[in-house]
Formats: structure tokens, sequence, C-alpha cells
């Protein structure tokens, strides 16, 4: 047991391990913002029920959410720069974190397009009757109050999605992107003692997630308070 776990490496490895949680961080927040505002497109084009565009949507949701985040991947960094030739643009010199951002950006959105919808279409009908009967527009009535409810309620649900897509970003590795599991690899090929790495990217992965629901739950409480100042008001 001593041989398999020694508490010296996982001191050496530490630094270098949090030196790439930059590279995990940025994934996740590029995927988030590029996943929520596809997502909420795509929320849009079905409820609105717009023509064609809402049939590839469909397809489109149910395709990214019935197959795994790694064969998404591959079919982003080897399928994309195929696509991009038949145009005469050469992407393969590409950062592979583009690669990166597109496949969990992608993954993401099919997710929040499903929860932004469910939160739209929660909001009770008459409000959107008592809205158009003072004349709002539809563009007024989704801004100031459909939108500001749809946060309340999907709060706790992106929170929930940010934490599986922090711990989805642990597959980047297999691009050669050194992230955190991306570093632990290079320490095991070079020390040949994995578990320590895997240890503390473990700890990591557990700190971040926690993180992550407080700074979620926080908002979920600023959010209620605000919403319920507003109608009160």
């Amino acid at each position: 047991m001593t041989d398999l776990f020694q508490w010296h490496f996982v001191w050496e490895y530490l630094p270098r391990i949090l030196h790439a949680v930059p590279t995990t961080l940025l994934i996740v927040f590029v995927g988030t913002v590029t996943g929520l505002i596809l997502g909420l497109i795509i929320a849009m084009i079905r409820i609105e029920r717009i023509p064609v565009l809402m049939q590839i949507s469909v397809v489109y949701v149910s395709f990214i959410r019935s197959t795994p985040i790694f064969v998404q991947m591959f079919i982003i960094f080897y399928g994309l720069p195929m696509v991009f030739m038949l145009f005469g643009i050469n992407i393969t010199r590409w950062n592979v974190l583009f690669f990166v951002f597109i496949t969990y950006g992608i993954n993401y959105s099919a997710s929040m397009s499903e929860i932004i919808r469910s939160s739209i279409l929660s909001v009770a009908e008459s409000q959107w009757d008592a809205a158009y009967a003072g004349g709002m527009t539809k563009l007024q009535i989704y801004s100031r109050i459909i939108l500001p409810q749809c946060v309340v309620t999907a709060i706790p649900s992106l929170g929930t999605s940010m934490v599986m897509l922090l711990q989805d970003s642990a597959l980047a590795y297999m691009l050669g992107v050194i992230d955190v599991i991306g570093q632990v690899k290079i320490l095991a090929v070079s020390t040949t003692h994995s578990l320590e790495g895997y240890f503390i990217a473990m700890i990591l992965f557990i700190l971040l997630s926690i993180i992550v629901e407080k700074v979620f739950g926080f908002l979920e409480k600023i959010t209620r308070t605000q919403n319920k100042v507003t109608s009160v008001v």
C-alpha cells in the first residue's frame, strides 16, 4: 500500500495540478455561456413554433441528449475541419481548445434549451393575457414579465447542469488539453504514480462542485427576494 500511494507525491503534484485548474474553469465558463445563448435560441424557436427551424431543433436536441459527449467531441474535432474544407477553409491549425469549447457549448445547449423552455411554459397564461390587455408587445412581455420569472425557476437546474458540465470537462484531456485530468495523466506517465494525482483531482472537483452549488444557491435567494419585492411593488 505504501508503494501504491505516497503522500509526498500528493504535495509534489499539487502545485502543477492547481496550475491546470484555470483551463478547466475556462472550459466550463465558455461552455456555459455558449450553451445558454444557443439554448435560449433553441427554446424560443420551439416555443414560437417557427416552421422548419422547430423540426430541426427537436432533432438537434434529441440527438445531442442521446449521444455521449466524448462521441460528440471526436465528431466535432475530426468532422468540423472536413466540413470547412469543402469551402476551402483550413481550421486544422486551430487550438484544440476551440473544438472543446464548441463541443461543450453544443452539448450544454441541449439541456439548457429544455430548462429554459420548461421555465417559460411554467408561467401562467393569464399573465400573458393581462400583459397583452395592457398594450405590451411580445418583446416587452418576455423581457419584463416572463424572463425575470424564468430566471428564478431555472437557477436550481442551471446550477445542477453546470456541476455536470464541470465533471464532464474531465474528458477534454482526450483531445490533448492540459486541464486537471490532462495534467494528472502527464504526471502519471513521468512518475508511474497516478493514484495520487487522481486523488487530488477528486478533491478539486468536489470542492469546485460545492462552490458552484453554493453560488447558485446564493443567486437563487437573491432572485427570489428581488422577484418578491417587484411583485409587491
